[in-house]
């Protein structure tokens, strides 16, 4: 069986937006879709990256998870993803975003799979040690009754999704449109994704260091685990490379 790529091949355009922020980001996807449901514009593969950084809130989760004034003190933007999924900071990463249609012999659980082979066959040529899927699916439904952990993207991975010595190095999320389909998803280039501890709306000192130290325990950065800084324009090149 072909996979989604194969099928739309001639049918998808590739970009490399490069650093926006973080509302124009969200905007641009969400405008691409329509356009693509109208028949307007044809389905896409998007790289980018956030300037100045952002933390995007998942579409069903409460804005009073994250404290604003923090963020306003340290120049981070809030946004609204029109996906599902906990709180991202988007800082020293590389963010990748497809629209496209859900064939009728797809789910969109394989879409979310072949997305995540495509990728880590790219992150392969950045030399990251022990690069391979996630072997099992947490029990979400347990994982969010654990407040502080629950508030990030990166505290667990799901079944498709890429780590390192056990460790997310990506973390995606998809919303379904009819029989459109839109997903995107951060891959870590370095340590920036941690400073998520210092904007979670919390009094208690003690619940943001175990958010930390979670997520320090649960995710790794490409850079952190090769031990050399991998840049934006060379995780581009890899992952492009694919198409």
């Amino acid at each position: 069986m072909k996979n989604i790529f194969e099928i739309i091949e001639k049918e998808i355009e590739i970009i490399d937006s490069g650093y926006n922020s973080g509302q124009y980001n969200m905007d641009f996807d969400v405008e691409r879709l329509e356009q693509f449901k109208s028949k307007s514009a044809p389905a896409m593969f998007r790289l980018y990256g956030w300037k100045p950084w952002a933390v995007s809130l998942g579409f069903n989760q409460k804005e009073s998870d994250i404290d604003a004034n923090k963020c306003k003190e340290k120049n981070i933007e809030i946004v609204r993803r029109p996906t599902g999924g906990r709180a991202v900071l988007h800082a020293e990463e590389i963010t990748y975003s497809v629209v496209c249609p859900i064939p009728d012999e797809f789910s969109p659980h394989d879409i979310y799979r072949d997305i995540h082979i495509l990728l880590l066959k790219g992150l392969k040529k950045l030399n990251i040690p022990d690069l391979d899927f996630s072997k099992s699916q947490p029990d979400f439904r347990q994982l969010y009754n654990k407040e502080i952990r629950s508030i990030s993207c990166f505290a667990s991975s799901a079944r498709w999704e890429i780590e390192s010595q056990g460790k997310k190095v990506v973390g995606s999320a998809q919303r379904i449109f009819g029989n459109t389909l839109l997903q995107h998803g951060s891959i870590l280039l370095n340590h920036g994704y941690n400073v998520l501890a210092d904007i979670i709306n919390t009094d208690d000192e003690t619940n943001r260091k175990a958010l930390r130290e979670w997520t320090l325990e649960h995710s790794i950065s490409a850079s952190e685990a090769t031990g050399r800084t991998i840049t934006y324009d060379e995780a581009s090149k890899a992952i492009l490379s694919c198409f």
